[in-house]
């Protein structure tokens, strides 16, 4: 088999494949999908070793200031993947690598945003334990409707002074009262024919596998209705892993849009049902040892570095929120009753607990993971590995007990409860999150840098105000009669 790691192979790949063009992926600091293209004529294999000066940094937010704006793209021939031909309407053939980031050339620092390098980063800062590798294995829920439609649809309804509202469309709805309709908070597992997605979802399944290698282990509908789906990914690296993740979140949007439908990653777009989550599993290994099993432990099979890592990741919650939760959206998913973690803490089957220990049966030794419940697939996912592997870190560091597991839920606790468990509560909002993140962020600098969390901070400050301040139509339906 040729060897797809020098810059002449891939050029010679290109051509011999009839590839039309070669687009260059990156994204931005809030995990946003970005994309040069170039046609496979223009391409030499210089491109591929010595990269494009072709980034305007200015136009990316937050990237840079339009003074000083030029990047350099460099591709990491590795993640070369020919795209599926739905991508082109004009069946060009297509092929896809992501791309590192660089302020001025191959032998100069790395750009300090790029969110493949802070990932690169946190790994440096892992080894440095003694660790090889950190593995994840997030779970993508999202909702496929028919269409969402905004009123009035007006690019600036939102800064208008008209009132807007928006109306969801799905066969699956309780509201299109339909032989398929599937009740709020009834969807989960449901089989043909209410379940009209499953094709579908086949379909983004098959392509995950053929054109980029990506394992799916299943898939299915989930609680809500109108047309709620999962699908899980055997567990990999972290980059691999955050770079697979990017690669399911745009598959499934253009496959969405090519059979006429909308998907969406927003947590929470019906009011009354379960949300979307992505629920990320992770476990460490040191050689071929995964370092978070204990066989003498009974409780959870969980050996103390883990302890002291669940311990990092709790202690931080709040402040990792402002990364794993980065929308006001999604802090309508943290509420009691809808299966989302409101209370800072661990169990063991206990799925209103931030941290859940999975079961495992039969040989738990390579299996034995934490589930850290709390993230939503609004996050960059890479900024999300890096922050939960560096919160888990200080909690080894520093050795931080994550106390005693909880099995209650934490929904119907009492406030007594809940004090003689420790348990503190989430951010219920977005700003919450950003308050926790201006004080507690000392665990994540040495590879974030203080920049890239001020800029960062400072565009989702204003993201909440712009929202804080914006008349909704729950508002002027409770309130306009006063």
């Amino acid at each position: 088999m040729q060897d797809l790691t020098e810059p002449e192979n891939i050029l010679e790949r290109i051509h011999k494949d009839g590839l039309d063009f070669v687009e260059f992926w990156f994204v931005d600091m809030f995990g946003e999908l970005h994309s040069l293209s170039v046609p496979s004529y223009s391409l030499e294999a210089e491109h591929f070793s010595k990269g494009f000066q072709k980034l305007d940094a200015s136009s990316i937010r937050g990237f840079k200031s339009v003074d000083d704006s030029d990047l350099l793209l460099i591709p990491d021939i590795s993640t070369f993947r020919e795209l599926p031909p739905y991508y082109d309407t004009g069946r060009r053939r297509t092929a896809r690598v992501f791309v590192n980031i660089y302020d001025e050339g191959e032998d100069t620092a790395r750009f300090n945003k790029d969110s493949r390098g802070v990932v690169e980063k946190a790994q440096g800062e892992m080894r440095k334990f003694g660790m090889t590798q950190a593995r994840f294995g997030p779970e993508i829920e999202f909702f496929m409707f028919d269409s969402i439609r905004l009123v009035p649809a007006a690019a600036n309804a939102v800064s208008s002074s008209g009132a807007v509202g928006y109306s969801i469309k799905s066969v699956e709805a309780p509201w299109s009262q339909t032989n398929t309709s599937v009740n709020l908070r009834g969807g989960y597992y449901t089989a043909k024919p209410r379940d009209t997605l499953d094709s579908e979802r086949k379909n983004i399944c098959d392509d995950l596998h053929r054109y980029f290698g990506v394992n799916v282990e299943a898939h299915h509908h989930e609680v809500a209705t109108s047309g709620q789906c999962e699908i899980n990914i055997r567990h990999d690296e972290m980059l691999p892993m955050a770079d697979t993740v990017t690669t399911i979140k745009n598959l499934i949007k253009v496959r969405a849009k090519s059979a006429g439908m909308v998907a969406t990653f927003m947590p929470k777009p019906i009011y009354g049902d379960n949300a979307s989550a992505m629920h990320v599993h992770h476990s460490m290994m040191a050689g071929s040892e995964n370092v978070f099993h204990d066989q003498d432990e009974r409780t959870a099979g969980l050996s103390q570095i883990g302890r002291y890592y669940m311990g990092g990741i709790l202690e931080h919650a709040p402040a990792l929120c402002a990364i794993s939760n980065p929308t006001t959206n999604s802090y309508k998913r943290l509420v009691p009753g809808y299966e989302a973690p409101t209370g800072i803490c661990w169990g063991l089957s206990n799925r209103t607990a931030a941290i859940r220990i999975p079961k495992t049966f039969g040989d738990n030794k390579s299996k034995k993971r934490i589930e850290y419940r709390v993230p939503d697939a609004t996050s960059n996912i890479y900024l999300l590995e890096a922050a939960i592997l560096l919160a888990g870190l200080d909690g080894i560091k520093k050795k931080m007990e994550p106390g005693s597991p909880v099995e209650e839920n934490v929904y119907m606790m009492t406030p007594e409860q809940r004090r003689n468990h420790n348990i503190r509560f989430l951010p219920s909002t977005l700003k919450e999150a950003l308050d926790a993140l201006a004080s507690d962020s000392t665990f994540l600098e040495h590879v974030f840098t203080r920049e890239f969390l001020d800029t960062y901070s400072s565009l989702k400050y204003k993201e909440y105000a712009s929202f804080a301040q914006t008349p909704t139509v729950w508002e002027i339906a409770m309130y306009s009669g006063i």
